[in-house]
């Protein structure tokens, strides 16, 4: 069932499982295009700044590849005592990541951006 009306095609920048999940689950309809970005960031930079920098780059990367719509980046950083948790690369990773957290505060940064095309604001 849609709950929401677009006026544009909304495209969901994300390899996310979760993120389509929760759209979805809010009443969007929407396509998913994979960005492919550089998840790179410079030492010393903020998890907040770090996370709306590469939101913004997916959604900068995947409305290149689009003429009309409105293009939703996302990306989230889990931080722990200053460190950096990327993304586990296997089943293996994800099981010490896990443990690592377990019983432990930890901080969450989810950055957002969206492109609208065709005029390319951000």
């Amino acid at each position: 069932m849609i709950f929401f009306e677009v006026p544009r095609p909304l495209i969901l920048g994300s390899q996310s499982p979760r993120r389509a999940q929760l759209l979805r689950q809010v009443g969007f309809d929407f396509e998913v295009i994979p960005p492919d970005v550089d998840e790179d960031w410079q030492a010393g930079e903020s998890p907040e700044k770090v996370a709306v920098k590469l939101a913004t780059q997916k959604a900068k990367a995947v409305a290149q590849k689009v003429k009309r719509g409105f293009v939703v980046g996302a990306d989230t950083l889990v931080v722990l005592d200053g460190r950096f948790l990327g993304k586990p690369q296997n089943a293996a990773e994800a099981r010490e990541m896990l443990q690592f957290l377990s019983g432990r505060t930890h901080e969450v940064f989810t950055g957002f951006a969206i492109v609208v095309r065709p005029e390319g604001r951000v």
